[in-house]
């Protein structure tokens, strides 16, 4: 029986994705650069650290990426301050675990403080039991560490837990650490080989039927 939802933020909780795209290529574009839309999904689910690496091999020497950095996120912040929104079926999905007595973590490749900003205006946070960032691993998404440490800190196995993706590097973690997966795909289609091997499902409430089916 599954006795916990792990849940990924940017893109699953949160329509945040399409606001990181556009400011990763508008920092771009301040420097003549094009960062396309198929070039960017490499870096959905996939911690900022090594998106900048593959963007520094890809560019080279016409980017320079302290500048790049510093244009990105003034971008980001001012267009999260206009409020990000969250994804439809959140809240039901959300009350109906409480109800049911799981428990609740989020794993997400976003540091500490762009979690509790995207929280700040509700009382969702305080009801998770635990919250894991990217502080909080050495190696990220698509890696397995992440939802490993979650299982564990929770004192449970990893088929025990539901990890809920919007990312193929989320799923694949999530399939790694052993967890059973559903994917609620953003901006990325689900890979191929994902279409046998998780549940794939349009929005966060239709989880409720796989929870209910669980007991």
């Amino acid at each position: 029986m599954l006795q916990a939802v792990l849940f990924d933020m940017d893109g699953l909780i949160f329509d945040t994705e399409s606001v990181y795209k556009k400011s990763w290529q508008f920092a771009a574009q301040q420097q003549g650069l094009n960062i396309t839309d198929d070039f960017y999904q490499q870096f959905i689910g996939v911690q900022d650290p090594e998106c900048e690496r593959i963007l520094a091999e890809h560019f080279g020497s016409k980017i320079d990426m302290t500048r790049y950095c510093m244009v990105r996120d003034k971008h980001f912040h001012a267009q999260r301050e206009k409020g990000i929104a969250y994804k439809p079926g959140y809240d039901a999905l959300f009350n109906a675990i409480k109800l049911r007595g799981s428990k609740m973590a989020i794993v997400t490749s976003s540091h500490l403080p762009e979690v509790q900003h995207n929280f700040r205006d509700s009382e969702y946070l305080s009801d998770y039991e635990l919250v894991l960032t990217a502080e909080d691993v050495t190696r990220g998404k698509p890696h397995p560490d992440c939802y490993q440490m979650a299982a564990q800190q929770l004192g449970l196995e990893p088929d025990q837990c539901l990890v809920l993706e919007d990312s193929n590097n989320g799923v694949q973690a999530g399939l790694d650490a052993g967890c059973y997966v559903v994917m609620i795909p953003d901006l990325l289609p689900p890979k191929e080989n994902f279409l046998y091997r998780v549940t794939i499902l349009k929005q966060l409430d239709d989880v409720l039927d796989i929870l209910e089916n669980s007991c």
